[in-house]
């Protein structure tokens, strides 16, 4: 193997990367504006994929579901196949019910893409996207790991009559899971009779005493999905998305740390702490919640033509959850085994629409041009239950109930104007109309019937790609971003405690303002790409919860900026290795709060200050090898700033590091061995971490 050879080859691999997503046109990502990472099939191979989100841990500005700082993870735009995937009741996804073998890549677009996309897409947009084969391949896997877990999976696809490719996939997943929570009582002055478990502090350094914990967290989960399409011309397809995921959870039974006096294991009664202190407990403590079911289907229709000029993209899904949970009522003579509950149950459904063109207009102009419709509706409610275990004991009419709808109607306008060969512009708007209506709650009998509303945003971006030489790249785009109320902080409105939480139908929306400029720089043929991006972002109108007595309330409260940088380099120093490592810094800060004053000056709570992420992978005919290692800095968890971290509750400041290996035995024939926590690290990330676990993996493809 030459050096030349060694060359070529990786500059062929820094110019693969193609993405979609930040322009809705297809770009090789020199030419994308913006910050934009493209995750390939390959990539997503290195990794020990048990979820979707498995595979972004590692991008720079990536954390819990957000990018670039942003406060919630609802903040963030996920798509599959350019479908939303955040729901209109809390803007969340189902990561766990995500399949994760069908996957050709993922596409991360940093910074805000309401310009183009609409609410949601604030710190930036994830696009998820499946592809039908193009000949025949069938995989079968099957593995075993760490806390009984098993995962098995089968694939098949086809391309016939050079017209029709079609692809069917299952995956299943189960794991006995490991106790992540713990059951932790305050300390205070007093005797007790009970011994057993150890003192801690809680994330706002005061004293706890750990009695036990809730138990193995377990789960399964099952996905099924379809990727079809057919061309009806040389230029024009029909294609077909369909995911099916399900997702069944709960705790096994619960460990208590205690003895009495007798040794006899105790789940209630008063701990002796030493020093004349002491704690109490109860066995409600240990049991705050039972299991659960999550499905969620998704159905996504394509339909693309060129027109002469104009191309033409037309798409239509729709995305329903179905969720239900228990939680136990624990009183007097009640125990694990037969206390009675509550049952839970929400539905969410998703309708979206976008009827797409891009038209090239002279030399110099490529228009884009859409329109976006999208429709959620929530429905949730709970009965009570005999028997917390088993959801189809209810009884009862339906209580706690929370309804309501909404819309949304856009319309965008880009124009890419190449001014020269080596500088181009975007200039893009989009103007979105939503209203939201039927908005009901139910609270002890009570009903609570919310006013229609409406509002609307109109969200421009300029961005600039400069080609000052062939390997150095300036890039720069200022732009506004927007997302609307959710149908939750609109209207779920209940009682919690001796106190009530209370829905705010008058919300705003959040909006935010973004300035950025990166340089990409290529050395040593492209064996060595080196990127720098710095941005500042100002958010109004944050929804934020304050306190009034026991109640709870929302208001657009708050506005924060944020100042960061993101650094990436990544080294090909010869055909087969990849070296690369990414450094994030977000400085943020509450600028205004108009309920609490005193939070201003402070930093925004549940992102790290700074993330370091460094790996390499090795590439041969019969082995394949990854080492990963990400280190998360300080995260605060309250609002004053005021806590600690390295606790229960909190986040460790920590490196972590993950391995695996890939053998090819055989023509057809993957072995591999994953490792996650290779060095055993106890740490929190708000619950307890997972210890040092393994996953062996056998897969047949052809």
């Amino acid at each position: 193997m030459t050096k030349d050879k060694d060359k070529t080859t990786a500059k062929a691999a820094a110019l693969d990367d193609m993405v979609v997503t930040a322009t809705r046109t297809e770009k090789d990502v020199d030419s994308a504006p913006g910050n934009s990472t493209v995750i390939s099939k390959e990539d997503l191979a290195l990794k020990d994929l048990h979820t979707i989100e498995d595979a972004l841990v590692h991008e720079s500005g990536f954390f819990d579901g957000k990018l670039r700082g942003m406060p919630e993870a609802h903040q963030t735009l996920i798509m599959l196949n350019g479908m939303p995937l955040n729901t209109g009741w809390r803007g969340h996804v189902r990561w766990e019910n995500i399949a994760t073998d069908n996957v050709e890549r993922i596409e991360v677009i940093r910074g805000p893409a309401s310009a183009l996309y609409g609410g949601n897409a604030m710190g930036g947009v994830i696009n998820i996207i499946t592809a039908a084969p193009e000949k025949l391949e069938a995989t079968a896997k099957v593995g075993y790991g760490s806390d009984e877990t098993i995962r098995h999976s089968l694939a098949l696809g086809n391309r016939f009559m050079d017209k029709f490719s079609i692809r069917l996939g299952y995956e299943f997943e189960e794991s006995d899971g490991y106790p992540d929570s713990l059951v932790t009582r305050s300390i205070s002055s007093g005797t007790g009779e009970l011994t057993g478990g150890y003192e801690t502090l809680d994330k706002t350094g005061k004293r706890k005493w750990v009695a036990g914990d809730k138990g193995d967290e377990y789960y399964e989960r099952w996905n099924t999905n379809l990727d079809a399409v057919y061309d009806l011309t040389d230029t024009g397809s029909l294609a077909f998305n369909f995911q099916w995921g399900f997702r069944e959870y709960g705790n096994d039974r619960p460990n208590t740390y205690l003895q009495d006096a007798d040794g006899n294991p105790s789940f209630s009664g008063s701990i002796d702490a030493g020093e004349g202190e002491s704690a109490s407990v109860s066995l409600s403590n240990y049991i705050t919640a039972g299991p659960g079911e999550i499905s969620t289907p998704s159905y996504l229709l394509t339909y693309k033509e060129t027109l002469g000029p104009a191309d033409l993209v037309v798409k239509a899904g729709y995305h329903h959850e179905d969720r239900w949970y228990t939680t136990p009522r624990i009183s007097g003579d009640e125990t694990y085994d037969n206390a009675d509950g509550y049952l839970k149950e929400f539905d969410t459904d998703v309708w979206y629409g976008d009827i797409q063109t891009n038209l090239s207009v002279g030399q110099s102009h490529l228009l884009t041009t859409g329109v976006s419709i999208r429709y959620d509706k929530f429905d949730g409610g709970r009965y009570e239950l005999t028997d917390y275990h088993d959801e189809n004991s209810k009884y009862g009419s339906r209580s706690d109930i929370t309804q309501g709808e909404d819309r949304l109607y856009a319309i965008y306008l880009q124009d890419e104007w190449k001014i020269i060969n080596s500088l181009s512009l975007f200039l893009g708007a989009r103007f979105d109309y939503w209203e939201s209506f039927d908005g009901l709650a139910v609270v002890e009998d009570e009903s609570i019937n919310f006013d229609d509303r409406d509002d609307s945003s109109f969200n421009p971006k300029l961005s600039a790609v400069w080609k000052l030489f062939d390997d150095t790249i300036i890039k720069g785009s200022a732009g506004q971003a927007f997302r609307p109320p959710s149908l939750y902080e609109l209207y779920r409105t209940y009682r919690s405690g001796d106190g009530m939480v209370n829905s705010n139908p008058e919300l705003e929306p959040e909006t935010l303002q973004t300035y950025e400029v990166g340089v990409t720089q290529y050395l040593f043929d492209r064996g060595l790409k080196l990127s720098v991006t710095g941005f500042h972002t100002d958010i109004d109108d944050l929804i934020y919860y304050y306190e009034v007595g026991n109640d709870r309330f929302k208001d657009n409260a708050s506005q924060a900026k944020i100042d960061g940088i993101e650094v990436e380099a990544s080294l090909w120093p010869f055909e087969w290795l990849n070296l690369w490592g990414n450094y994030t810094y977000n400085d943020t800060e509450i600028k205004e709060n108009v309920h609490d004053p005193d939070m201003e000056g402070k930093k925004i709570t549940g992102m790290p200050e700074r993330t370091i992420n460094l790996g390499l992978a090795l590439s041969s005919k019969y082995v394949r090898a990854s080492l990963m290692g990400r280190y998360l800095g300080r995260i605060y968890t309250q609002e004053y700033n005021d806590g600690i971290d390295d606790v229960y509750g909190a986040y460790s400041q920590c490196w972590l590091w993950e391995t695996k290996v890939t053998i090819s035995p055989l023509k057809h024939v993957k072995l591999s061995l994953s490792v996650d926590n290779l060095f055993d690290e106890e740490y929190f990330e708000s619950s307890v971490g997972r210890e040092r676990s393994y996953f062996a993996e056998v897969m047949i493809d052809w």
